[in-house]
């Protein structure tokens, strides 16, 4: 079972190519313009991260045949589409069950965007809005295809009880925590991340590893 998870930062080649950001059509005074605009900016870039369209790769955790979770950091383009090429590789290795957790509309956005920049081959994936024959998505299978509402991983976890790490960060901490050089924080909380749907893939989905025994 594949089971993966991505952590992404803004990437700074997408910045300049966004429309400018500008004030209210009715502020007048040149200060309070560019206040305006300068805090309209700072909160749009602070959402790139979120954006597969303008976000790079930073961490790529994933599980090998064995179950055992690995990380790969990706401090720049160079290891990001290596680490890309490896998880493509493993996608594609006959009986791969990729397995994740609001994959379909975040982590395969952001892997198949990010690969089609950094020119890596990957096999064709079809995402839809409720979900992709290519891959299980846990939060679409516990909300019913949204029927229910998302939760997040942690409530789920909790919800079944495992026996999970809990993590003290959360994906909206990792831009900081790159910023801030702290790789270790981002490296633990991917590997956390992979472990829980892991767990939680196990727990909801018994049946998938039924068979592949």
């Amino acid at each position: 079972m594949l089971v993966f998870d991505v952590e992404t930062t803004a990437d700074p080649t997408a910045i300049p190519l966004l429309p400018p950001c500008e004030a209210p059509g009715n502020f007048r005074d040149p200060e309070k313009i560019a206040t305006a605009i300068a805090e309209r900016t700072a909160e749009r870039n602070s959402r790139l991260a979120l954006d597969p369209d303008c976000c790079r790769i930073v961490a790529l955790g994933v599980t090998d045949t064995d179950g055992l979770v690995s990380v790969t950091l990706c401090p720049d383009v160079d290891v990001e589409q290596a680490a890309l090429v490896t998880f493509w590789g493993a996608w594609s290795t006959p009986g791969s069950q990729p397995i994740g957790y609001n994959c379909v509309a975040f982590d395969l956005p952001v892997l198949i965007q990010r690969s089609r920049l950094l020119d890596v081959w990957m096999p064709r994936i079809t995402l839809r809005k409720y979900g992709s024959p290519d891959c299980t998505d846990l939060m679409l299978d516990l909300s019913h295809n949204g029927l229910t509402g998302y939760k997040s991983l942690t409530f789920w976890c909790r919800r079944f009880a495992l026996d999970v790490p809990e993590d003290q960060t959360s994906g909206k901490d990792v831009a900081a925590l790159v910023a801030a050089g702290q790789w270790d924080t981002v490296a633990a909380h991917c590997h956390t991340d992979v472990v829980r749907t892991l767990a939680l893939a196990r727990r909801v989905h018994p049946w998938m590893w039924e068979c592949a025994v």
